[in-house]
């Protein structure tokens, strides 16, 4: 049954232990740097103001005084927002949800940029969809041995319709895929038919600000473009948007609608308000010197603590939230994580974003919301369970 899925959030909260804990689990944006006092100011004038139609249902359409503010940041990858074919939605996991209700029918396939954040597959396999993970190579989704995986996959009976990728500064990995591969991928999808769901929560927050095209840009008639408010401004607003294909908005639309009726009407105006007043740039400035300095502190700990030639592998993310650390010789992170907890350290096991439980060799870091004072110390906690005897060697002569 569909309730007996894993949620997205269950395994971080495992190992989250009491207020001493140092926690690399959870994917937290850094909300020290929201402008809380005017942020707080414009929520009190709509609700003084306007508060009746803030506070009512409304239609299932991006409202047009947020259209701006989308395009603004859709902009800054190369995209655009065209309001005819924005769906809203309460975040990016609602709107996997509602790409795999609307796009596909239960067991069809859908392909699998892996490691994969684990809130799509859980979405997928919720709307009843098989798993496959897309093949890979060195650089990414390999485009030559995805149309051998279609075809075989197809000739075994099997409809294949979506490929999901999460293609700037991945979650787990940080990774990010070239402009060349982006494009070579997308010719692939043309070729397969194949509709792209580009999951783009943390593309703008490169730590130097630079910026890749986005899929959506390089073919919005091929790609599902998923943005989200939660990583640029707040994931409290619960607020995101579909950019899709002309074709493929009327089932979005619906499928959000059954979901949710409508979106907040309240986070819309609130968003709008803000971007209004203060556009993105400062913000986004302010996000990536968080993420940057908390990247550099823990990348530098992790060096000091580990080395750089031991056992644990790791390569310096250049945006995004994450650190994904591999082990040489395949430890299984799962029952580290027990004794990492017992060192007052939290981090995700790597199986936890495998689609059968491979990746257990890797863990996820996540550094963006770590206090700055304590990374230094969590690094040594961690660095302690990691090269702690394993439980069967403890006691040994």
């Amino acid at each position: 049954m569909w309730t007996e899925i894993r949620p997205a959030v269950e395994m971080p909260r495992l190992f989250e232990r009491g207020a001493d804990v140092v926690s690399f689990a959870g994917g937290l944006p850094d909300l020290d740097v929201l402008p809380l006092e005017t942020v707080s100011a414009q929520l009190s004038r709509l609700v003084r103001l306007g508060g009746r139609l803030a506070l009512q249902y409304t239609t299932p359409h991006v409202a047009g005084a947020l259209v701006p503010a989308i395009d603004d940041l859709m902009a800054r990858e190369g995209s655009s927002a065209v309001a005819d074919r924005l769906v809203p939605t309460g975040g990016s996991q609602m709107g996997l949800m509602a790409v795999g209700l609307a796009l596909a029918s239960p067991g069809h396939t859908v392909l699998v940029q892996t490691p994969a954040y684990p809130g799509a597959t859980a979405a997928f396999r919720t709307a009843g969809l098989d798993l496959h993970a897309a093949p890979e190579d060195g650089e990414g989704v390999d485009p030559q041995a995805l149309r051998a995986t279609v075809t075989r996959l197809r000739a075994d009976g099997r409809t294949v319709r979506l490929l999901y990728c999460n293609p700037t500064f991945q979650n787990p990995t940080g990774a990010t895929l070239s402009e060349q591969r982006r494009r070579a991928l997308l010719a692939a999808a043309r070729e397969l038919d194949l509709v792209v769901v580009e999951d783009n929560p943390y593309g703008l927050l490169g730590f130097d600000g630079h910026t890749t095209t986005a899929l959506h840009a390089l073919d919005p008639d091929r790609v599902v473009y998923l943005g989200t408010f939660s990583k640029v401004f707040a994931p409290g607003l619960r607020c995101g948007w579909i950019a899709a294909p002309e074709p493929l908005v009327p089932a979005l639309r619906n499928t959000t609608e059954v979901m949710s009726l409508s979106p907040s009407a309240l986070a819309q105006s609130a968003i709008a308000a803000f971007y209004t007043r203060s556009g993105w740039t400062e913000l986004l400035e302010a996000y990536r010197a968080s993420y940057r300095e908390r990247c550099a502190l823990l990348a530098d700990a992790l060096e000091a603590e580990l080395g750089t030639d031991g056992p644990w592998q790791w390569e310096r993310p250049a945006g995004g939230f994450y650190l994904w650390l591999r082990h040489r010789e395949g430890v299984d992170t799962t029952r580290l994580a027990e004794t990492a907890a017992a060192h007052g350290v939290s981090f995700v096991p790597g199986s936890h974003f495998g689609l059968d439980g491979e990746h257990a060799d890797a863990l996820r870091l996540c550094f963006s919301n770590v206090p700055r004072k304590r990374i230094a110390e969590g690094a040594a906690r961690l660095a302690a369970a990691l090269t702690a005897p394993a439980p069967e060697q403890r006691g040994a002569a």
